[in-house]
């Protein structure tokens, strides 16, 4: 009886084979046409679809590709690299809560995917969860901590340096400005002789010890940041922000318009900027910026608040309402939105309207110094002084001292009759700001 012949190895197909190897050469272009080939003979089999997603997403089919990787999860749900992948396709196109939720469940599927674990801290940091960043960090850090100390090898120290890099970016952002340079400083010596991570932790320290009120020693550092990536756009606009807020604007401006040549979509640069330019007594120039910013993006909150305060400053009442109509439609309990949106109205007379957005405000807000000091001036426009009074001793709980606050606290005790305590109140705002035009204004009148 003769024995049976074994069954050879099935070979690799050719096409995904040589695909695979475009692919890992960063060959997209030639990848594609053979996937497309398997494609058509095996069928939507996950691996090819995921293969074919990728090239797509490469050459900015980003829908096509989204579309793929949603029918190879379909038949294969359990697979972490297509929900992580999704997660990248959303965040692209700017669907961020949608992006947290894809790498949230890759994370529970692989818990140990650490491109997902920073993904997630960064979607979160775009949408300003700042707290919820720092838990995912802290937590990613210790771990990789107990790592590098098992295994005792340097091998995960850069992944140490980006992550401990981005908890002290999340922690400068919460205003815990000490402890981002501490570990700022950790993830420097982490990162050893990478160039670009170094200048981006020096960067980040540039900005917390801004802060701080070291201003001089964060322009130094940020100048120290550049020589490491004189070309990175990122670094020239944490110059030129550190510059704007030493109360060097004209400084400032030089490196964020190059940090504007090397990126022209660079929204944060835009509002910088504009800031500066505002500053400098460029407030034409800043209008423009902001503009360009809002046309780059319709919905851009920062840009939207900047410009009306911008309008606001120069008495522009009308342009400052029109500004904040379409956001205010959107966002209707936007605080900031609506205390500009009362001063507005205020600037135009429009006292009954200004006090409902006002105390509107103030119900979303029981304890912000300006919604409340705001309240305050409409209702002493109003004729209802005795009312203001409390709102404006409620705010100088909140800021004590402010020369502003203490202003609009004095012309409400003029509106009263008590002369003696308005001049004793102006004459403290004018000690905090001898420039208060407000304050010289209603002390002048008391005088006459």
């Amino acid at each position: 009886m003769a024995l049976p012949t074994s069954t050879p190895a099935p070979q690799p197909d050719p096409d995904l084979k040589s695909g695979l190897q475009y692919l890992r050469a960063g060959w997209f272009d030639r990848a594609e046409p053979l996937f497309r080939a398997a494609l058509g003979r095996y069928g939507e089999r996950p691996d090819i679809l995921h293969y074919l997603a990728v090239c797509l997403s490469q050459r900015g089919a980003l829908a096509d590709a989204e579309a793929l990787w949603r029918k190879a999860l379909a038949k294969d749900p359990n697979e972490p690299m297509l929900s992580y992948n999704l997660g990248l396709v959303a965040r692209r196109q700017g669907r961020l809560d949608e992006a947290a939720r894809r790498f949230r469940d890759t994370i529970r599927r692989t818990p140990a995917h650490v491109e997902a674990r920073l993904a997630l801290a960064s979607v979160y940091i775009d949408l300003n969860r700042f707290a919820a960043a720092e838990r995912e960090l802290t937590e990613f850090v210790g771990n990789l901590d107990k790592a590098i100390h098992e295994q005792g090898g340097d091998t995960l120290k850069p992944l140490q340096a980006r992550a401990r890099n981005m908890l002290g970016y999340v922690l400068y952002r919460m205003g815990h400005h000490s402890p981002a340079i501490a570990v700022l400083d950790m993830a420097m010596v982490d990162a050893g002789e990478d160039a670009a991570r170094r200048g981006q932790i020096l960067g980040d320290r540039a900005l917390a010890l801004s802060g701080l009120g070291h201003h001089e020693e964060a322009a130094t550092e940020a100048g120290r940041a550049l020589e490491f990536a004189p070309d990175s756009a990122s670094l020239n606009h944490v110059l030129g922000f550190v510059l704007y807020h030493s109360g060097r604007p004209t400084d400032a401006v030089a490196p964020i318009e190059r940090a504007l040549e090397l990126d022209p979509s660079f929204a944060a640069a835009f509002k910088t900027l504009a800031l500066a330019q505002a500053a400098a007594g460029k407030g034409d120039a800043a209008v423009d910026l902001l503009h360009r910013a809002l046309r780059a993006d319709p919905h851009d909150r920062e840009a939207v608040l900047q410009l009306s305060n911008l309008h606001l400053e120069h008495q522009r009442f009308a342009e400052a309402l029109e500004t904040l109509e379409a956001h205010l439609k959107a966002a209707p309990d936007d605080v900031r939105a609506l205390n500009n949106q009362g001063l507005a109205l205020r600037g135009l007379k429009r006292f009954e309207e200004a006090r409902r957005a006002l105390k509107r405000a103030s119900r979303l807000a029981s304890d912000d110094p300006f919604v409340l000091t705001n309240l305050g001036r409409v209702l002493v426009d109003l004729g209802r002084a005795g009312e203001a009074r409390t709102l404006h001793e409620h705010a100088l709980r909140g800021l004590p001292g402010d020369s502003r606050l203490l202003a609009h606290y004095g012309a409400c005790l003029a509106a009263l009759g008590n002369r003696d305590k308005a001049r004793e109140i102006l004459d403290e705002a004018l000690a905090a700001n001898p420039h208060n035009a407000e304050a010289l204004a209603a002390r002048t009148s008391l005088d006459a």
